[in-house]
């Protein structure tokens, strides 16, 4: 052997008998180092540590380390009995995250399995934690030191957790308990969880039953591989609603895994996403049956049925939890959707409530919630069957379809499409909460709509009402009745068509539409109008009775416009005009929205002769509310006192005199664009000298 060859052995026998002792030691499991181990991670964490009975370690990859018991103290200064003890535990961790936690970062731990555990985790709003020490390093590296401790894998046998967190509003108290090898199918109680408390302002109280040690926590990882599902049951109460979830998991809190069925049903919806930062609607009682997935930070929701008041609906919704803002997307459908069932989110009061009642008020006066609006983004794409409006007065939608898109705080209800009376609406509405108020505005197109169908108050009380009929069937309808001149169905019938471009700006309904402006342009084509309602409109009295006596029928209309302008809340009809062969009807005047009060003005230009006339316009008064109709008097008391002095100087026949209409109110097309109000009225008879009465001669 060479004097080089003498050290290359000596060197080699060194290693080897150190790998050899290496191996020994991770063998025996390290037992000596139960001590320096025990001081190491008290010094660490700044938390009296003990480590009892069984001991084995292991430091190779993966590290591990087995105890028998294993008690950390609580901080100074917290009235809890210890921060961690724990039985027959084993606990697994990286290097890496130790020498992280050792230079200020969050405590992060692979994975922690106990037989037995009692934890007491408190945070205070000042950042005091039971689980912050006094650790030697800069205020400054400690931050990530604040955070819960981080457990990828948290499986416990039995014990409890009390989890008191005063920044993220939370209060919870875990207990666990059971046995391995129970079975849920048998009926018998496996391992069982009851979580009691509060989770982010909102009361909790449920029951978790598995058939096999239950997986609190689970961050899966490529080393660890995925955690096996567990069949699970949860069920209990949240807030105000109640749960019922029947599927599997493979972690309950912190990242959870799990998917199977659901039964929910509660009060309102919007207690359902408060604690998930979901921005749902108030609404009445609900009760959603379906299947829902979490995983990843990512939400699955089928819904199979879902009835919300008087509603019905379904859908596929997926929630992204970890995007910053989160978000909705997915699609939404139904057979009905009652506006009245989102009446809080539309402006409108609780079910049940009458605040607006109280304030003489119409128009909704409750306040939106905005800030709601930013929490999240959504992309949820609906088609309704029907949209009941909540009143007999106005027909449903049909086939409504839109995208409901929720960006930055900004609602939009794009491509918007639906039927209504044989007709269609399309168009969009916008909601944008970032404008200081927020401000909203809608563009909307109406064509081929069947007024008597969609306004159904237009109908005389004896008028049954029709079935439900297809567009070809209306227009048939309405021809026969132009032709035919029959009993009318309607007062006023027609395919209605226009468009209408308007915004505003508030914090509700009532403000919004206190402030519009905008404007509407609405027709009618191949129209009729009732023949009485026509000479009721011109107070035509001798015609009015005639057609009382003989029966009313359907005048076919030549035309009939409706211009409307809104500024600042006060809408103006510019011009409003329906012409007949017998007359025409203008309407002018005004509808302030800011405070619900009605100026309306409906002058009557007859065509014809009639014996009896009063000739002056109705008026429309008083508030949305309560609408207060009568005549104006002014050149009524004028006619009417010329007829009393013709009578009283010429005999009751001269009387007449004054109340005859000569007719003469034709106007080449009042429908034209440039015509924007009534024609000055001729004098009437009252104004002629007495002396050419009859019996004057």
């Amino acid at each position: 052997m060479t004097r080089w060859q003498r050290p290359a052995w000596l060197a080699g026998g060194t290693v080897g008998v150190l790998v050899l002792v290496l191996l020994l030691c991770e063998l025996a499991g390290w037992p000596f180092l139960r001590g320096p181990l025990q001081n190491a991670v008290a010094r660490g964490s700044g938390l009296s540590t003990t480590l009892e009975g069984d001991f084995r370690l292991r430091l190779l990859r993966p590290p591990v380390l087995r105890v028998g018991h294993l008690r950390m103290a609580a901080a100074e200064g917290f009235d809890v009995p210890h921060l961690l003890d724990a039985r027959d535990i084993e606990l697994k961790w990286r290097w890496g995250d130790l020498r992280r936690w050792r230079q200020g970062g969050q405590l992060r731990v692979r994975s922690l399995e106990a037989a037995e555990l009692d934890a007491h985790l408190v945070r205070t709003e000042d950042g005091r934690a039971t689980w912050l020490g006094e650790r030697e390093q800069p205020e400054e590296e400690r931050t990530g030191a604040r955070e819960l401790p981080r457990i990828g894998r948290l499986v416990v046998g039995q014990g409890t957790i009390g989890w008191v967190d005063q920044p993220l509003d939370v209060a919870l108290g875990v207990r666990l308990e059971g046995r391995e090898g129970a079975s849920l199918e048998a009926g018998e109680a496996g391992y069982v969880a009851l979580i009691e408390g509060r989770y982010r302002a909102l009361p909790m109280k449920l029951e978790a039953r598995a058939g096999s040690t239950l997986p609190l926590l689970n961050e899966d990882d490529a080393s660890a591989g995925r955690a096996p599902w567990v069949p699970l049951r949860v069920e209990g109460t949240v807030a105000s609603s109640r749960i019922l979830f029947d599927g599997r998991a493979a972690a309950l809190l912190g990242a959870p895994r799990w998917e199977g069925g659901l039964h929910f049903r509660g009060p309102s919806l919007a207690q359902v996403g408060q604690p998930l930062g979901v921005t749902l609607p108030q609404t009445p009682p609900f009760d959603l049956r379906g299947r829902i997935a979490q995983e990843g930070g990512e939400w699955r929701l089928q819904v199979e049925r879902a009835t919300i008041g008087s509603s019905e609906l379904a859908g596929d919704l997926r929630y992204f939890q970890r995007e910053n803002p989160p978000r909705l997307v997915g699609q939404l459908s139904g057979p009905r959707l009652a506006l009245a069932d989102l009446g809080p989110a539309v402006g409108g009061a609780n079910p049940g409530v009458s605040d607006r009642q109280a304030s003489g008020r119409v128009l909704p006066q409750r306040r939106f919630d905005l800030p709601s609006l930013k929490a999240m983004n959504a992309e949820v794409q609906m088609e309704l069957r029907v949209l009941d409006f909540g009143t007999e007065a106005v027909a449903p939608m049909q086939g409504l379809k839109t995208l409901v898109r929720l960006d930055g705080g900004v609602l939009r209800l794009e491509d918007l499409q639906a039927t209504v009376a044989g007709g269609r609406v399309s168009g969009l509405t916008q909601l944008d909460a970032n404008a200081s108020p927020a401000r909203w505005e809608a563009r909307l197109q109406f064509a081929g709509i069947d007024i008597a169908g969609w306004l159904r108050t237009l109908r005389p009380d004896n008028a049954t009402a029709p079935p439900p009929r297809n567009a070809t069937a209306m227009r048939r309808e309405r021809e026969q009745a132009r032709q035919g001149g029959q009993q009318p169905q309607a007062y006023i019938t027609g395919e209605l068509a226009g468009d209408l471009d308007v915004n505003g700006a508030g914090r509700s309904t009532a403000e919004i539409l206190g402030s519009l402006n905008g404007r509407a342009q609405l027709n009618v084509r191949d129209g009729t109008l009732s023949h009485l309602a026509t000479e009721v409109m011109g107070l035509d009295v001798a015609q009015a009775l005639g057609l009382i006596l003989t029966g009313d029928r359907s005048l076919p209309l030549n035309c009939a416009r409706l211009s409307l302008v809104a500024r600042d809340g006060v809408v103006q009809p510019r011009p409003a005009v329906l012409d007949n062969a017998d007359s025409t009807i203008w309407i002018t005047g005004q509808v302030n929205l800011r405070n619900e009060q009605l100026d309306l003005r409906a002058i009557t230009r007859p065509k014809d002769w009639s014996p009896l006339s009063l000739r002056t316009p109705i008026t429309v008064t008083g508030t949305l509310g309560d609408p207060d109709m009568g005549i104006e008097t002014a050149g009524l008391v004028g006619r009417v006192l010329g007829a009393l002095a013709l009578g009283a100087l010429a005999g009751p026949a001269a009387a007449l005199i004054p109340l005859i209409e000569q007719g003469g109110g034709n106007v080449e097309n009042p429908c034209a664009p440039g015509q924007t109000a009534p024609p000055p009225q001729a004098a009437p008879p009252a104004a002629q000298p007495p002396a050419q009465a009859p019996n004057q001669r």
